[in-house]
């Protein structure tokens, strides 16, 4: 898929997902081609932050801490994924829609990507900007949830879907929310 694809399904029912359809990849080839080497990004991104302007960050954490944080936000990441898979399978099956978890998945993993892509605001060497890049990427995953849940999911109803994605999204949100306090309070000692 192309990038300019993927740059519309944020804000189309349609552009980008008629292509994810199309394709229907299985779970491991999901995670070995999409899930896998995105995660890698923020765990890397931390290390590059923690490297070279910790101090911007008010961090004053050694590397190895650093290294150790980033290997935690890897193994969760990894985990959250078909966690939150679970969780949109779920909460749609309370709605009476059968999903498959393939589909819920792949959601979940394409939900992602804006995040994983916002830890490249770590480059950013002060705390406010890097921290409006991290937020923009959690906006716009909520946005590809609320698309993705009306497309993948077969809904009918725009507000049906805003629903389902509201309710999948808080539990996505808390758990990056906890993720994120958790490496940060451990690199404040």
């Amino acid at each position: 898929m192309s990038l300019l694809k993927y740059a519309k399904m944020p804000f189309s029912f349609q552009d980008g997902w008629d292509q994810i359809s199309a394709v229907q990849p299985s779970v491991l080839k999901t995670f070995f081609l999409l899930v896998l080497p995105l995660s890698l990004l923020p765990p890397a991104m931390l290390l590059y932050a923690g490297g070279h302007h910790a101090l911007a960050y008010r961090l004053d954490a050694d590397i190895a801490h650093w290294l150790e944080m980033a290997q935690v936000f890897l193994a969760a990441e990894l985990i959250t994924v078909p966690l939150m898979g679970l969780v949109i399978k779920q909460v749609a099956s309370t709605r009476h829609i059968c999903a498959d978890f393939k589909d819920t998945y792949r959601l979940a993993a394409i939900t992602a990507v804006p995040l994983w892509l916002s830890s490249l605001g770590l480059i950013i060497p002060q705390m406010w900007p890097m921290i409006g890049v991290i937020v923009l990427g959690l906006g716009i995953a909520a946005s590809v949830l609320y698309r993705g849940c009306y497309f993948v999911l077969k809904m009918r109803d725009p507000m049906d879907a805003q629903l389902l994605s509201c309710e999948a999204f808080a539990f996505g949100a808390m758990v990056w929310a906890l993720l994120c306090g958790f490496v940060l309070l451990n690199l404040m000692n």
